[in-house]
């Protein structure tokens, strides 16, 4: 029965952590330093997706752009490097720092924020 409960305990941590199981609106930014041109901005606004979508689909959720557009990816230019945001609603922002640990495999030794809550 312990067993039950701790398993039970860890779906709820894990699936908290991805877009569309919480409340919250959380934002991060991922400064690379790379040049801000067309295809960098493409190829790391892709990076980006695909690795939320990955920790996401790990937990059996799957995120759609269209779906209420609980996530969107932007890139934008700082002193000509890239940094690349995302939004993301509906979010339990307690497992913030399970989600870092999650995502830092995905990008490496870029340095990224996470601002959760954030505001609406």
């Amino acid at each position: 029965m312990i067993q039950l409960i701790s398993l039970f305990s860890l779906i709820f941590v894990t699936q908290a952590c991805v877009p569309g199981t919480g409340n919250d609106l959380g934002k991060m930014t991922i400064h690379f330093e790379v040049p801000y041109t067309e295809s960098n901005r493409k190829h790391y606004e892709k990076l980006v997706w695909e690795a939320v979508e990955k920790i996401a689909n790990q937990y059996r959720h799957t995120i759609k752009t269209n779906r209420n557009h609980e996530v969107r990816v932007s890139s934008r230019s700082d002193n000509g490097k890239l940094v690349v945001d995302v939004q993301a609603m509906y979010i339990d922002c307690r497992f913030e720092r399970f989600f870092a640990e999650k995502f830092e495999p995905y990008i490496g030794k870029y340095r990224f924020d996470i601002t959760c809550p954030a505001q609406w």
